[in-house]
């Protein structure tokens, strides 16, 4: 299983492109997101925290995957995606499980969703790219009308950062402009908190 760490940026997007293309980090991936989140219907999100109303949730996720060859052709990919958290009481991700289902269209998800007791809750929108050097994964996520964030993630075969605190330190020897103060940023509690204050 591979280590994922998740910071706020202190640069531009720009700006971190260009630092990551100049310590010779190379682009692998480029993809849009479209979330949509659910939660289960009887959550009072007025009498509960953002963390525990994010405790578990489904997404309908619209991808907008570009081909790796030139990065300019893509295609599109919808699915149910299930995310359940284990988060310390300083924040800490103990552990994550994800599940995905790919289906036909957005329609049929939120039918299934409405059929099994959840509700809308909010809608995140991001453009993401990845670059990759040494058996690390950086993913720019540069989010509509939010924080942008890098999420730090090891292959699965990189024995050299098996654990959190040696990805911390990986990340941090590479020198480059992000907040040190908080490894585990949740970008849907950020954005459920601004729903939230409406």
């Amino acid at each position: 299983m591979s280590n994922e760490i998740t910071v706020k940026l202190k640069c531009s997007v720009n700006d971190i492109e260009k630092i990551l293309k100049s310590k010779e980090f190379i682009l692998t991936d480029k993809f849009e997101l479209n979330d949509v989140y659910y939660i289960k219907n009887d959550i009072d999100i007025q009498k509960s925290t953002p963390r525990e109303i994010l405790k578990s949730y489904i997404l309908i996720r619209d991808i907008k995957q570009y081909e790796p060859d030139e990065f300019i052709k893509w295609y599109s990919i919808i699915k149910l995606t299930y995310k359940e958290k284990n988060i310390a009481p300083n924040g800490d991700i103990i552990s994550q499980q994800k599940y995905d289902c790919e289906i036909k269209n957005t329609e049929q998800g939120k039918n299934i969703l409405k059929a099994i007791g959840y509700k809308e809750i909010m809608t995140i929108k991001e453009n993401d790219v990845v670059y990759s050097k040494d058996g690390i994964n950086i993913q720019i996520k540069n989010i509509l009308n939010g924080e942008n964030l890098i999420e730090i993630e090891t292959i699965d075969s990189n024995k050299e950062l098996d654990t959190i605190d040696k990805l911390k330190q990986k990340i941090i020897k590479l020198n480059i402009p992000i907040d040190k103060s908080n490894f585990f940023v949740k970008k849907a509690e950020i954005e459920l908190k601004k729903v939230l204050e409406i």
